[in-house]
């Protein structure tokens, strides 16, 4: 079968596992899960005043109360009897323009004029598919210890086999930064687990199964699938990372002959994985639902990219992007030089420094959404960090190397 066959075959397929999960998700009936929300709820909110260390600005290592108890609230409010039309539409409470002020009076007193029903039917939710079952036999915390275990167990495993396809010094290069920015909170938090379990398991798989990448048409399906599955589970919290850290494993693993070419490739197969199932959530809930989800969509894609009267805010995050980006090229400019053969490593190996430079394409774009959450993106710049590593690193190694 021709690429073009098997991409659209797995975006197809991919559909299909979506919709059908989201909906089989809906099945489960409130009752099975409402105890364990109601105290799941009162976990969250407790749990979040433990992490409130603050770094400037911005809290690094904090517990996003108000998105855990958003999806909560859309946990708790989908109704069995309408299982595609809540899987489309993902209704949840606001109370006071809060999720958690929200899901507390919804619980409390459900027929409160204060609370205000959202349609939150831009993203797919995948999340769900994992939050309500685990609902009905745990609450949150319960959820968590599982989602420490599972991050932890994948990080073990991905350094072992990274040392034994790709050497200890590549293997403590990805999993190490990986590991700095998840403690404490990313499997604390389901809103930050779903990019970082993805970008574990696709790199296992890159060095597992020798079919998936042994050929280029091969790979390009794989990211594809890589993409459209961070665009099902994630709420774009640090979707970068799904994409780059395999991306990184598999050019290291493969060496590719033409290296930018090829990074440049998969990318864009993770890319067009990714919008094109996406887009197709607002498509499907638009013909679910009678809400204007296109509108919503672009509404909140101009917010993200451009801002809404918001200027002056939007050149202070400019400013501080494009002087991270000097900063940061400089200094790798300088280790670069002084590590000697510097042009030499930049033809060889600076594939590693375009990936690690589309964080900051994905940080320009968008740039609002990047600076008013940075409690969270944050950790889209492992990306950048990793990428300069890995070209300090093999330019090192290739300098030692040619030494009589």
């Amino acid at each position: 079968m021709r690429l073009a066959g098997r991409i659209l075959l797995s975006y197809l397929v991919l559909l299909l596992l979506f919709t059908g999960a989201v909906v089989a998700t809906s099945l489960i009936p409130r009752d099975a899960i409402e105890g364990n929300v109601r105290q799941s709820v009162a976990e969250v909110v407790e749990d979040g005043q433990k992490f409130t260390w603050q770094v400037g600005f911005f809290k690094p290592y904090i517990i996003g109360v108000f998105t855990e108890c958003l999806m909560l609230d859309i946990a708790y409010c989908s109704d069995e009897n309408r299982p595609l039309q809540s899987a489309m539409e993902n209704r949840f409470f606001m109370a006071d323009a809060s999720p958690v002020a929200g899901m507390k009076t919804l619980l409390s007193d459900p027929d409160n004029p204060r609370l205000q029903p959202v349609v939150y039917s831009r993203y797919w939710h995948g999340s769900q598919c994992l939050l309500r079952p685990l609902l009905c036999v745990t609450t949150m915390r319960g959820i968590r210890i599982f989602n420490v275990l599972l991050i932890t167990l994948l990080l073990i495993v991905t350094m072992v086999v990274v040392i034994k396809r790709l050497g200890i010094g590549d293997a403590l290069i990805i999993t190490l930064p990986l590991a700095a920015v998840m403690v404490p909170t990313v499997p604390l938090c389901l809103n930050y687990m779903p990019t970082f379990v993805i970008a574990l398991a696709a790199s296992l798989l890159i060095l597992l199964w020798d079919k998936p990448t042994g050929c280029r048409g091969n790979a390009m399906v794989l990211f594809f699938i890589i993409g459209g599955v961070t665009a099902f589970m994630d709420l774009l919290t640090t979707p970068m990372v799904a994409m780059a850290v395999p991306l990184m494993v598999y050019m290291l693993f493969r060496r590719p002959d033409d290296a930018c070419r090829t990074m440049i490739v998969m990318a864009l197969a993770w890319l067009a994985g990714y919008a094109l199932l996406w887009g197709t959530k607002w498509l499907l809930a638009w013909l679910v639902t009678d809400f204007d989800v296109f509108g919503d969509a672009m509404g909140a894609v101009t917010q993200r990219t451009v801002g809404h009267g918001e200027q002056d805010f939007m050149r202070w995050s400019l400013t501080r992007t494009l002087s991270l980006l000097a900063l940061v090229s400089l200094l790798t400019a300088v280790i670069s030089w002084l590590l000697g053969n510097a042009l030499q490593a930049l033809k060889s190996n600076g594939w590693m420094l375009l990936l690690a430079a589309s964080s900051f394409v994905w940080v320009l774009v968008l740039l609002e959404h990047t600076w008013h959450h940075l409690h969270f993106t944050w950790r889209t710049f492992v990306v950048l960090f990793i990428g300069v590593l890995l070209y300090l690193f093999h330019q090192r190694e290739s300098e030692v190397n040619s030494t009589p």
